[in-house]
């Protein structure tokens, strides 16, 4: 069931739930978003997935982060999936003036908590490009702060 629900700069933005492969790749965001605080303590994840995924994410996220502010921001159509404090979450355009507020100060403790434990647990003898690149895409890999010294 094809659905639009928004226009973003004149151009419809159509979300099909039944598609597979719309689920496909909302299964795949839920994996590897990585969320980071903001300046306002909102935890903010940014993405750009080949589908229109954002109403896919909203019911597992609300689960996962139960009472916390957190934005899931889609890059490459420029919205965002918002929940603020109390609030159900809700899509909205992601203007540009937001696109700055909600840029994190360098990486946060916790993002090179991450970093030291994958360094940590990673194997090197079983470094398996091939398989890594088939099971995380690398148009994710700009998304994911363990990935991202590896370029």
């Amino acid at each position: 069931m094809e659905e639009i629900l928004f226009e973003v700069e004149k151009e419809p933005v159509v979300y099909n739930s039944k598609d597979p492969l719309v689920w496909r790749e909302a299964h795949r965001i839920m994996e590897l978003l990585r969320f980071s605080p903001d300046a306002n303590g909102v935890f903010t994840a940014r993405c750009a997935p080949d589908n229109y995924v954002l109403p896919a994410l909203k019911h597992y996220f609300m689960a996962r982060f139960i009472e916390m502010p957190w934005a899931i921001i889609d890059e490459k159509r420029g919205l965002c999936l918002l929940r603020k404090q109390g609030e159900k979450p809700q899509i909205i355009e992601w203007k540009e003036t937001e696109k700055n507020a909600g840029e994190e100060a360098g990486t946060d403790e916790w993002e090179e908590l991450w970093k030291h434990y994958h360094k940590t647990i990673n194997n090197e003898d079983r470094h398996n490009p091939k398989l890594q690149k088939q099971l995380m895409p690398q148009r994710y890999w700009k998304y994911l702060p363990e990935i991202g010294d590896k370029k």
